[in-house]
């Protein structure tokens, strides 16, 4: 190990290495595992997830008592304590400071309660509304707690209420009149979560520290690229009744996928989305090769079942030595960077 390898800044996996090799005794890696992530860290991290489970579990008690006791409740009743229950969330989160945890926790808490009182109220009073009015309404409504906020889970909240509101007015209003493509709704829903992934990255390179979180990332990347597979598959699986609009869906899940691995591969460098990106091209390469295999064959049904199998292992094989390797090089290319 030369001079400059020794000068790099101490993480978890240089002290793991270097248990590897020989050049620490058990009793160093504990105490240096100790020193780069203290018990302190663990106990932060169980408080949040105690937090955040504690919060959902609430929530979930506040809606099944309202399920349970709907018939033996008056409307007052009903409404006077899901309000009460706003309020107190609101004032609860100003009180303890938008900037800390629990209050951001609490003013996701008063944005879910907006949505009970919604749907209590098209339950009281019969209001004949769709079931995407209630998802796109309630989105406004919460929209500027979503600003004010600064918090990744209530803006993930918003995103799926929006994503949920356009998906049921497909489907009960589109798809019925048949004047919008499912085809269409694909590419929209791809767009909404690509232009909220694409907010994400300026943001984080703005300094705009409550978006740094991995998992927002993969999450909205993995939505647009599920939303952009649907036509794509139909496209290979049903080629001949398939209208223009599904190439087009095709072509731009392939600009999508490129695009996005070229991004995280070289740009942010980061191997979850990398391995998302990846784990969508084989489930799309394997559509296409059961298609060709299963379409019209005159072959031993069981010998096809057996070699696509094989066919899938090795497709998957291939998949998680490529990311392997990717992480590799990647990793030596960090190393480099840094010296």
């Amino acid at each position: 190990m030369n001079g400059t390898e020794l000068n790099r800044t101490a993480d978890i996996g240089i002290i793991r290495k270097l248990y590897r090799d020989g050049l620490l005794s058990d009793d160093a890696l504990i105490s240096a595992s100790a020193v780069l992530r203290p018990i302190s860290s663990w106990f932060s991290w169980a408080r949040r997830m105690l937090l955040f489970f504690g919060s959902a579990m609430v929530l979930a008690g506040i809606i099944f008592f309202f399920a349970y006791n709907w018939a033996a409740m008056g409307r007052f009743l009903k409404f006077g304590l899901i309000e009460a229950g706003i309020i107190v969330c609101i004032v609860a989160s100003y009180l303890r400071g938008r900037t800390r945890l629990s209050g951001k926790v609490l003013l996701l808490s008063g944005s879910v309660l907006v949505g009970v009182l919604l749907a209590v109220y098209g339950q009281t009073y019969q209001t004949g509304a769709d079931a995407f009015e209630l998802f796109v309404g309630w989105a406004a409504l919460i929209l500027g707690w979503v600003i004010v906020s600064e918090f990744a889970a209530l803006w993930l909240v918003w995103l799926i209420l929006l994503n949920t509101g356009a998906i049921l007015y497909w489907h009960q209003v589109g798809n019925p009149a048949h004047s919008i493509r499912y085809e269409f709704l694909c590419l929209a829903v791809a767009v909404f979560n690509g232009a909220a992934l694409a907010l994400r990255e300026v943001g984080v390179r703005r300094g705009l520290e409550w978006l740094t979180g991995r998992w927002l990332r993969g999450i909205l990347l993995a939505a647009s690229l599920v939303a952009l597979s649907l036509p794509t598959i139909h496209l290979i699986v049903d080629f001949g009744s398939t209208e223009g609009v599904s190439a087009f869906a095709a072509f731009a899940w392939t600009i999508a996928a490129v695009g996005g691995y070229a991004c995280y591969r070289f740009k942010l460098r980061d191997m979850v989305p990398l391995a998302l990106i990846v784990m969508n091209v084989c489930v799309i390469l394997l559509t296409l090769i059961g298609k060709i295999f299963f379409h019209n064959t005159r072959f031993n049904e069981g010998g096809l079942f057996l070699l696509f199998a094989l066919i899938i292992l090795g497709v998957v094989s291939g998949a998680a030595f490529w990311l392997r390797k990717t992480a590799a090089t990647m990793a030596n290319e960090t190393k480099e960077y840094a010296e």
